[in-house]
C-alpha cells in the first residue's frame, strides 16, 4: 500500500535487482501479482551463469517488466575480489554486496523511486553466525583491504561511503524492503511455481 500511494504519480514504484536465483525471481512475482510496477535491473559481477540470465529474460518479458542492464568495470572489479581473497577475511561476498547496495541507492536516486525491493529474507539466509561475515557497507574496509593487495587507490566501480548512505536512507528516505519475509516463503514450492509459469530454469 505505501509503494503504490507514495509511487502513484511516479513512473515507477519500487526497484529491484534480479539475479535469476529463486529468490529475487519469487520477489518480482509477488510484486507484479500485486499491482506493483517495479523497475528491474541486474549487475554482471564475472561470475553470472547463463541459466540465470536466461531466466531473467523470461522473467522481465512474462511479466513485461522494464529492465535494465547496469555494467561494471569487470577488470577492476575482479581486482577487488582478488584483493579480498588474499586478504583472508571471513566474508568475501563483501564487494559484491557493496556494488549491489551502492548502484542500487544510486539508481533510486536518479530515477526518484523510493523502495528498493530485495530478495533477501530470514527463510533461507539468516543462517550464518555474526563472527562469519562483516557489514558490506563499511566502504574504509574495502578501501583499505584493495590499497594493501593492489597498492592503488580504488576507482571506477559503484561504491557508496557512510555519509551518503545516511543521506540516501534519512534525507531522501529511501527504504529497503525484504518482502518475502511478508509471505510465507517454501523455497521448493517457489521454483515449482516459477517454473510452472515463467518457464524459469534451476541452475
Amino acid at each position: 500500500d505505501m509503494m503504490k500511494r507514495e509511487g502513484e504519480r511516479k513512473e515507477y514504484e519500487c526497484l529491484i535487482g534480479l539475479s535469476g536465483g529463486v529468490d529475487s525471481s519469487l520477489a518480482l512475482h509477488y510484486l507484479v501479482q500485486h499491482g506493483i510496477r517495479p523497475f528491474a535491473f541486474s549487475i554482471d559481477n564475472g561470475w553470472n551463469n547463463k541459466s540465470a540470465d536466461q531466466n531473467i529474460v523470461r522473467l522481465v518479458e512474462g511479466m513485461k517488466v522494464p529492465f535494465y542492464k547496469y555494467t561494471i568495470d569487470i577488470n577492476k572489479f575482479i581486482e577487488l575480489q582478488v584483493a579480498f581473497l588474499k586478504s583472508g577475511v571471513a566474508n568475501v561476498e563483501i564487494p559484491t554486496d557493496h556494488v549491489l547496495m551502492a548502484s542500487s541507492y544510486e539508481m533510486a536516486r536518479q530515477y526518484n523511486i523510493k523502495y528498493i525491493v530485495s530478495g533477501g529474507n530470514l527463510a533461507t539466509e539468516a543462517i550464518m553466525p555474526k563472527a562469519w561475515g562483516y557489514q558490506p557497507r563499511d566502504l574504509y574496509h574495502i578501501r583499505a583491504i584493495y590499497k594493501k593487495f593492489i597498492k592503488k587507490r580504488l576507482i571506477g566501480l559503484p561504491l557508496i561511503s557512510l555519509p551518503q548512505y545516511l543521506y540516501y536512507r534519512f534525507v531522501k528516505g529511501i527504504k529497503v524492503i525484504n518482502i518475502l519475509d511478508y509471505f510465507e516463503y517454501n523455497r521448493e514450492e517457489a521454483k515449482k511455481l516459477l517454473q510452472e509459469k515463467y518457464d524459469w530454469k534451476d541452475y
